[in-house]
């Protein structure tokens, strides 16, 4: 099993990267930031307001709620490779080659189980969303790649759409999320202002 399918095995089966000080649903903002180091801004979810926001250490993409705990993560496991961040700073780049078959194999030997989600108007995509908890998803997105393009992004060749998809799909990205908070707290206005853990919208 690759590094990444590890990470990915345990993402699924606890709802979090890098243990259980890492990346992982409902963690502290400024926690996070205090183990990895401080995030790129990656900007407001919706115009109107501040929260949610979302921030990124490497590739990891997150959105935070007001309260400043994480809702949600994605891995774009397309783009061929990634750069997952370290405790301490720095960046590790992991090659994210992942199909169908080694997902499943690495799931089931984990114990995790998972419901397959397809859409009639995305016949070459699928989805095994994995319920970590009552109110946590983790979702890997799998799709027929080489139906649509080759794997050095350039066009696929002439007829290739018409063969049926191959046997082994390939993972594009991965998916963490949580439904609303039933219990948002307040930031804790009596810590300093770094930017976000007690700032105002």
């Amino acid at each position: 099993m690759t590094d990444f399918l590890a990470r990915l095995t345990a993402l699924a089966a606890t709802g979090g990267l890098d243990g259980p000080d890492g990346l992982r649903y409902n963690a502290p903002l400024p926690e996070l930031a205090g183990h990895y180091g401080d995030p790129w801004d990656g900007g407001r979810i919706h115009r109107e307001s501040r929260w949610p926001h979302g921030f990124s250490w490497g590739d990891v993409q997150t959105v935070f709620c007001h309260c400043r705990r994480l809702q949600s993560l994605s891995l774009p496991v397309w783009h061929g490779e990634l750069e997952l961040p370290l405790a301490g700073g720095g960046l590790l780049t992991l090659d994210t080659h992942v199909t169908e078959s080694a997902l499943i194999a690495a799931l089931t030997a984990a114990g995790c189980r998972w419901e397959t989600v397809t859409y009639e108007n995305v016949p070459d995509q699928r989805t095994l969303e994995v319920a970590v908890a009552e109110e946590v998803r983790v979702a890997f997105v799998l799709t027929d790649r080489d139906g649509h393009q080759a794997r050095d992004g350039h066009a696929a060749p002439e007829g290739h759409d018409d063969a049926p998809p191959p046997d082994d799909w390939v993972l594009n990205k991965a998916l963490l999320w949580g439904y609303d908070h039933t219990d948002c707290p307040e930031p804790d206005r009596t810590l300093p202002d770094d930017g976000w853990g007690a700032s105002p919208n």
